[in-house]
């Protein structure tokens, strides 16, 4: 009776094994299948993979230069927006100057044409009456020139 089990065990054992060669066998061409694609994936990988990481390097090289162009054209944008700035400063402190030299003589010449009365004559300049002048000094100072700073450097217009 022992050996008939084992007799039945083994047959047992025969046809599990059949079986699972069967399938196996049918999954062999399968792997094979794959096994060929995996090949052929990494051969298109290698052929592929270099010539695209070159071209990936020649990209950021560009990218750095063009940063580094970048960075150069804003620091000298920077440097000329810092230079007009210096220039309209200038412009409009030599502006102040002039806009209150031009209010003093304005106001000078109201005043003095609101106290026109009080004045003499002497050629073609009217002085206080209480200023004695003689027409050598009305010569003398007609001749006079001041010279006042309007702020031509700034504009160009004193060379």
């Amino acid at each position: 009776m022992l050996d008939g089990a084992v007799v039945g065990a083994l047959v047992f054992l025969a046809l599990g094994i059949t079986a699972l060669l069967a399938t196996t066998w049918t999954l062999i061409p399968q792997i094979n299948k794959t096994l060929g694609a995996y090949e052929k994936l990494a051969d298109t990988l290698e052929a592929e993979l270099g010539p695209t990481l070159k071209e990936v390097q020649k990209v950021v090289v560009s990218v750095g230069e063009l940063k580094q162009i970048a960075g150069q054209r804003v620091q000298d944008v920077s440097t000329k927006v810092e230079d007009v700035t210096g220039n309209l400063t200038k412009v409009a402190t030599s502006a102040k100057k002039e806009s209150s030299v031009y209010g003093a003589g304005i106001w000078a010449g109201l005043r003095s044409y609101l106290e026109g009365k009080d004045h003499k004559e002497y050629g073609d300049k009217k002085l206080p009456a209480n200023v004695e002048v003689s027409r050598k000094d009305v010569i003398r100072a007609e001749s006079r020139q001041v010279a006042m700073d309007r702020g031509e450097e700034n504009v160009g217009l004193k060379r």
